[in-house]
């Protein structure tokens, strides 16, 4: 999708919305400039791994396609600085885990800042830790395959949303295939719900 489709795309979504995903996608580029994380790149290694930023229109591109305001509870494995986290927010209750406590920071600084705070929350900690399966719709952008992810989530029934091109995990069937640009992202079950 190119630029000027995605515009064409964004004018038919709800006003307020758009209001406050332009609020956001601000707010993470003055934060991101007084943090200096620009010039260092949107990439940073945390204890469990690599965290690299998503481009804001292409996951609000995905988020309007997989209809996401049908899902209770969004929840973010590895959320990093917040900006997937705040634009879940938008279409409904969302929730991410990071374990590194300076993006973590960010991510609340940020939810504040853009407008979203009461419809999003961060925890600072290892979601390998944390009752994941609580969520009808969990996301994440892997580093690396997802065999753990897939062990936790054997007898989950929702909706596991991969960011990127890569790692599709284990017993899961991709059901819905976006792309935006060069992003993709798949919509993944469980095999046996199929």
């Amino acid at each position: 999708m190119n630029s000027k489709a995605w515009r064409a795309e964004a004018l038919q979504c709800n006003r307020a919305r758009c209001r406050t995903f332009v609020a956001i996608t601000r707010t993470y580029r003055r934060l991101h400039e007084e943090t200096g994380i620009l010039k260092t790149g949107l990439y940073r290694l945390t204890a469990q791994g690599a965290w690299a930023s998503s481009r804001a229109p292409h996951v609000f591109f995905f988020f309007r396609k997989l209809r996401l305001h049908r899902y209770r509870c969004f929840l973010d494995l590895g959320s990093g600085d917040g900006m997937v986290v705040c634009i879940a927010g938008l279409f409904t209750r969302a929730l991410g885990i990071e374990i590194d406590p300076e993006l973590c920071g960010l991510a609340q600084r940020a939810a504040r800042d853009g407008g979203v705070a009461a419809r999003v929350s961060f925890v600072c900690g290892d979601y390998r830790q944390l009752p994941i399966h609580r969520a009808d719709c969990l996301y994440c952008y892997p580093d690396k395959p997802l065999p753990a992810i897939a062990d936790r989530l054997r007898t989950w029934r929702g909706d596991l949303l991969v960011y990127g091109p890569h790692f599709p995990p284990p017993g899961f069937a991709a059901i819905t295939r976006l792309a935006c640009g060069r992003e993709r992202m798949v919509l993944y079950r469980s095999a046996d719900e199929g």
